[in-house]
C-alpha cells in the first residue's frame, strides 16, 4: 500500500511557501505520496485564491511528477469565519470549497477530505445537521463528477461550550458515520476515518471498532495520528496510547485498499535542525511502513 505524509506537518519547520522542498523531503524519506493541504484557502491572500490558481496547482503537480511522488489526497478549507452568514457562505465559502475540489483534481489527488458542516450546537440538533449535510454533500457531487474526484467525509468532535470538555459531534459515532455515507450512496462520497478522533474521551469504541464497522466499501481514506486518549494531539503512532497493532490488523481484515495517510502536527520537528529533520521524517516513514506490513499480513487470503 502507498505510504503518504501530510506536507502541512512540515510547515512547523519550513513554511507553506516551501511546498516543493517539503515534498522532496518526503520523497527522500521513502514516502510514495503526500497529502496536500488546501486549508490556507480560508485566507484571501492564498495563492490558490488568485486568478491563476490552475497554473499554480499544475506547478505543484509537475514538481511532484518530476520527483516521482504522487499527490493522492487533499484537505479542503474549513476554518472559515461566519459560516452562518448566508451571503458569506454563498459568495466565499462554498465557491472556495468547489475550487478546492478542482485544484485537488489538478494536483492528481483521488480524494479531497471535506468536513461536514458542524458549526451549530450538535446535541439536540442531530437530525437538522444531518439534513443540512445531506444537502451540502449532494450539492458537491456534480463537481466531484466533473472533476473526477471523491469527497472524504470525516468523523468530527467538539468542545462542549459549557462544560469545556471534548464531546460527540457529527459522525463521531460509528452508526451515524455509516448513515451519512450510506444515505449519500454515491461513488463520489466515501468515509475518511480520522483514527485519532476515535481516541478521544467521549468514545466507547476504539479505532479498530470503527474500521470493522465501516468496512471495505465505505472506508477508502485515512487520517493517521496518535493521542493520549485525552486530546486531539495529532502525534506519531506509538507516541501516544492508541492500540496500533489492533488498528492495523482491522485494516487488513477489511482489505483496506486506500493509502496509509498521516495527519500529524509538526511537533516531531520542533527541535530538529536542518541536518536531523530528514532523519525524523524517515523515522515517520519507517513507522508507517511497519504498520502497513501488519495490514498486508492480515489481509484475507485470495
Amino acid at each position: 500500500m502507498r505510504i503518504s505524509m501530510n506536507i502541512s506537518s512540515l510547515y512547523a519547520k519550513y513554511t507553506r511557501d516551501e511546498k516543493i522542498k517539503c515534498m522532496q523531503l518526503c520523497k527522500d524519506a521513502g514516502f510514495d505520496a503526500v497529502d496536500f493541504s488546501l486549508c490556507e484557502m480560508v485566507e484571501d491572500g492564498s495563492e490558490f485564491n488568485r486568478d491563476d490558481y490552475r497554473e499554480v496547482a499544475l506547478k505543484y503537480r509537475k514538481a511532484a511528477d518530476d520527483m516521482g511522488l504522487a499527490i493522492t489526497q487533499t484537505h479542503t478549507p474549513f476554518r472559515f469565519k461566519n459560516w452562518d452568514d448566508e451571503e458569506n457562505y454563498k459568495n466565499v465559502i462554498f465557491p472556495r470549497i468547489v475550487r478546492s475540489l478542482e485544484i485537488s483534481a489538478l494536483l492528481g489527488a483521488e480524494v479531497a477530505v471535506v468536513h461536514p458542516l458542524h458549526h451549530m450546537e450538535y446535541h439536540g440538533s442531530e437530525e437538522e445537521i444531518f439534513e443540512i449535510n445531506m444537502a451540502f454533500y449532494k450539492s458537491l457531487i456534480p463537481y466531484c463528477r466533473e472533476f473526477g474526484i471523491k469527497c472524504g467525509v470525516e468523523n468530527m468532535w467538539r468542545h462542549d461550550p459549557r462544560r469545556r470538555y471534548i464531546t460527540h459531534d457529527t459522525c463521531s459515532r460509528k452508526e451515524e458515520f455509516v448513515r451519512y455515507v450510506d444515505t449519500l450512496d454515491s461513488e463520489y462520497m466515501i468515509a475518511c476515518l480520522d483514527v485519532g478522533h476515535v481516541g478521544l474521551p467521549m468514545q466507547d469504541d476504539e479505532a479498530h471498532d470503527f474500521v470493522r464497522y465501516l468496512g471495505h466499501d465505505r472506508l477508502q481514506s485515512l487520517h493517521i495520528h496518535d493521542n493520549d486518549y485525552k486530546g486531539d494531539q495529532h502525534i506519531m503512532p506509538y507516541a501516544g496510547k492508541m492500540n496500533w497493532t489492533e488498528l492495523a490488523k482491522a485494516l487488513g481484515e477489511i482489505d483496506y485498499t486506500g493509502d496509509f495517510t498521516y495527519e500529524l502536527n509538526g511537533s516531531y520537528l520542533d527541535t530538529a535542525d536542518d541536518e536531523f529533520a530528514p532523519v525524523i521524517i524517515k523515522y515517520a516513514y519507517d513507522v508507517a511502513r511497519h504498520l502497513a506490513d501488519i495490514i498486508d499480513r492480515n489481509r484475507p487470503h485470495k
